[in-house]
């Protein structure tokens, strides 16, 4: 998932976090919030996605996809490529395809856009290190602190982690840092005869280090350096870090009873007065808004049974409609919404095909309107498979590619490459695209997106993208027989067969046809019964009425 595309679905679930944290802060335990915060934060920096039927996005994308294939009703009609009295030529992308001698230039070679967000990124990173660097380097004089309640209470209170505990003359508040060898920072000037204030003091630093909350706050500072960008990521680290800290309070307070609340809140009250401004990647006793803290402290009730199960729903409830992506279709049972025609059309009457160099296997415009139909209607733009990939083009122009045979679905990041660079790249090494030059040329001056993606064994693909449909543009060292839709075109290249057989033999392999067929029924854009027949009549067709092509097993 591209990153934009990743920090505006996460925006959405961080809003929703915020909407029943408003109205439920004081009614949910403290660690509800932070695993909503802790979901967020993995989406934001693990480019992993769960598909959900009952995810908001599968709505969303399914009201998309019924809009879309409103407004794009069935354009084959306008395509130029008719010849020959109604039969559609769709010559093969690259079995003369020559590579330029200077390699396209891609986006991945930093365009502004890159540039911006590096330069943001670096700038944010550095916002949280600098500070972080000297407070370390001013903490480093602290020095030892010789107490007798402290240190028989840190004797009762061992982690397996060892932890120190110190004091300074230059903070105001006590404080938190470390991972691996925490300390707990004390101010000089606390009144360490009170033994009452440094237990609960105590109590809430040991439970920052148990949860490891300094680390949370790097990552969550991770998290709005990568999405500098959104300020709905930076709204997210501030309240995620206040409900760290209400976190330990209510554990403070569980801890020691409700009789304790006034007490803690009135060292809470004492300690922010004394208050100077701290670095965020520490965990401090004292931090604002310290009314929301005060507030929490004194609504702070024992957890009830009921209380625990509206949180567990609640946040059940928010991660599987807010934190997951649409559903996968390949999971999804066949026979769905989706427009399936009752009566496949007769195929292959009247003229045969057009066969042009390079050489591809056509078919007349009326053999595929129906396909072309279910697919405008499904969440698909585009189905491909060779002998070594499947893909599928999301209406959301994401890519997603299998390579074991459609067991499993990953989302491929690509390039966006540069339209004028892509069009004279084009004209200098494919003159015949699948469309005519002219249709492609246009479509390419009039905004259509060009994305790639390279392969480790040579082969590329470019997706031209624009509101009629996808074209794959096919690059690749050796020609592989491959099975196209899209929203105009049906299209089949084909292998030779050994120059020993004949050179004008081509090979059509009848188990990667009818998975591509498979493949139509799997993505709700035929019925099992309807892919038989249209596989059948190809078949039947190819064997025996084609005199150019053959088919092999």
């Amino acid at each position: 998932m591209p990153l934009l595309e990743t920090s505006l679905s996460v925006s959405i679930l961080i809003v929703a976090i915020l909407f029943f944290r408003w109205i439920l802060l004081h009614k949910l335990p403290k660690m509800t919030f932070m695993f909503l915060w802790s979901v967020a934060l993995v989406q934001l920096l693990v480019p992993v996605s769960v598909h959900s039927q009952f995810s908001i996005f599968t709505v969303l994308d399914y009201l998309s996809g019924r809009m879309f294939a409103g407004k794009e009703g069935t354009p084959v009609t306008e395509s130029p490529l008719l010849t020959d009295g109604g039969t559609v030529s769709m010559p093969p992308v690259k079995e003369n395809m020559t590579f330029p001698t200077e390699p396209l230039q891609i986006a991945s070679q930093l365009s502004p856009i890159v540039w911006a967000w590096l330069i943001g990124f670096t700038l944010c990173a550095l916002y949280f290190i600098i500070p972080h660097l000297r407070s370390r380097k001013n903490y480093k004089m602290s020095l030892p602190i010789n107490n007798n309640f402290i240190r028989e209470w840190q004797q009762s209170n061992r982690l397996w982690r060892k932890v120190q505990i110190r004091q300074a003359d230059h903070i105001s508040t006590p404080l938190t840092y470390g991972i691996l060898r925490p300390v707990v920072l004390l101010p000089k000037a606390l009144d360490y005869t009170d033994e009452n204030q440094l237990a609960l003091i105590l109590t809430h630093e040991f439970t920052h280090i148990k949860r490891y909350d300094t680390l949370k706050k790097w990552l969550f500072a991770a998290g709005v350096s990568v999405h500098w960008f959104n300020p709905v990521v930076w709204v997210m680290y501030v309240f995620a870090n206040r409900d760290i800290e209400l976190s330990c309070d209510e554990t403070v307070i569980r801890t020691f009873g409700n009789s304790t609340k006034s007490a803690y809140a009135l060292a809470l009250v004492s300690l922010e007065e004394k208050r100077s401004g701290m670095f965020p990647m520490m965990s401090h006793f004292a931090k604002k808004p310290i009314e929301e803290r005060i507030i929490s402290i004194m609504k702070t009730k024992k957890t009830s049974i009921r209380t625990m199960l509206l949180a567990i729903t609640i946040a059940v409830s928010v991660v599987t409609v807010f934190a997951t992506s649409a559903r996968d279709e390949t999971e999804a049972a066949t026979g769905g919404d989706e427009p399936v025609a009752e009566v496949v059309p007769n195929l292959y009457q009247g003229q045969s095909t057009t066969v042009l160099m390079p050489i591809d296997l056509t078919f007349r415009q009326a053999d595929v309107p129906m396909l072309i139909d279910n697919l405008i209607a499904s969440k698909y733009r585009a189905i491909y498979i060779d002998n070594e990939i499947y893909v599928r083009v999301m209406n959301d122009n994401s890519v997603m590619i299998s390579k074991d045979n459609g067991k499993a679905w990953g989302k491929y990041d690509t390039d966006d490459v540069e339209t004028k660079d892509f069009a004279k790249w084009l004209l200098e090494n494919d003159p015949n695209p699948g469309y005519s030059m002219k249709e492609v040329q246009s479509r390419l001056a009039n905004g259509a997106e060009v994305k790639h993606i390279a392969f480790e064994n040579g082969k590329e693909m470019y997706f031209i993208m624009d509101a009629r449909g996808v074209q794959i543009e096919l690059v690749q060292p050796a020609k592989l027989a491959s099975v196209l839709i899209d929203g105009q075109r049906m299209m089949i290249t084909c292998e030779r067969l050994p120059m020993y057989i004949s050179d004008q033999i081509l090979s059509i392999s009848a188990p990667m046809l009818r998975t591509f067929y498979d493949l139509l029924v799997s993505s709700n854009i035929l019925t099992k019964a309807d892919a038989d027949q249209d596989y059948s009549q190809r078949m039947k067709y190819l064997k025996k009425n084609d005199t150019i092509f053959t088919v092999t097993d």
